[in-house]
């Protein structure tokens, strides 16, 4: 009995896999075509804004550093010098932020159009690619409801304040810290963010079908005995 139920789980299994790989070829094809229209649809939409989030700020903390600078430089007393400086090494941090974590849709679907999809490996690797950058727009633009970015601003500009307080004027340290923690939260708050909600859809719409694909075991009945039935 035993070796009956193994045999014919064997022989089940290996006519599954032939047979099923034919099929799942012409569903993933559909699916994929599907996916792919609704990611680089959404990332081309959003795109305008991402794009103008990130230069828009790249230039707005690199005048600042400039000006900021200028003005060290420039100061006749060290209370002066103080504020500047640390206004400078504000900005100048800002400015490496906007470099070192840029927006992922500021490019829109481009990244994806030179990507070579001429095999169900490619196919599988340029949608892999697509799923990651729609959803790290959309994580960027839920980050806004996360309480680190906020924690971030504030403290870094209490930090600033602390030091100009402790080594030059105290009115000064407050207007720096109150101006850098609202210019902080102009920079979180103004960040794209339909990408959230365009994640939350994609999700919806292809929940189904990905969940099609999970691995799944379930032993079934069949004449005589019992089969291991896979789905891949």
């Amino acid at each position: 009995m035993k070796m009956r139920i193994l045999f014919c789980a064997i022989l089940i299994l290996a006519t599954y896999s032939s047979s099923i790989t034919l099929a799942a070829g012409s569903a993933d094809l559909e699916g994929y075509e599907l996916r792919m229209e609704f990611i680089e649809s959404s990332l081309e939409e959003n795109r305008k804004h991402a794009s103008y989030w990130q230069n828009g700020w790249v230039s707005f903390y690199a005048v600042s550093t400039v000006a900021q600078t200028a003005l060290w430089i420039d100061a006749d007393n060290s209370d002066d010098s103080i504020n500047y400086s640390i206004g400078a090494l504000k900005s100048v941090g800002g400015l490496a932020d906007m470099h070192l974590r840029p927006h992922p849709g500021r490019h829109g679907a481009t990244p994806l159009l030179d990507l070579p999809q001429n095999s169900a490996e490619q196919k599988r690797e340029k949608l892999e690619f697509s799923d990651a950058l729609l959803k790290d727009s959309a994580q960027r633009a839920a980050s806004r409801h996360s309480w680190q970015p906020h924690a971030k601003v504030i403290g870094v500009n209490l930090i600033a304040g602390a030091l100009i307080a402790a080594f030059g004027d105290g009115g000064d340290a407050l207007a720096s810290s109150a101006i850098g923690i609202a210019i902080g939260e102009a920079n979180i708050w103004t960040q794209p963010t339909r990408p959230e909600a365009d994640w939350q859809d994609y999700q919806q719409e292809f929940h189904a079908t990905e969940q099609l694909k999970s691995p799944a075991w379930q032993l079934v009945p069949i004449a005589g005995g019992l089969a291991l039935q896979g789905r891949f």
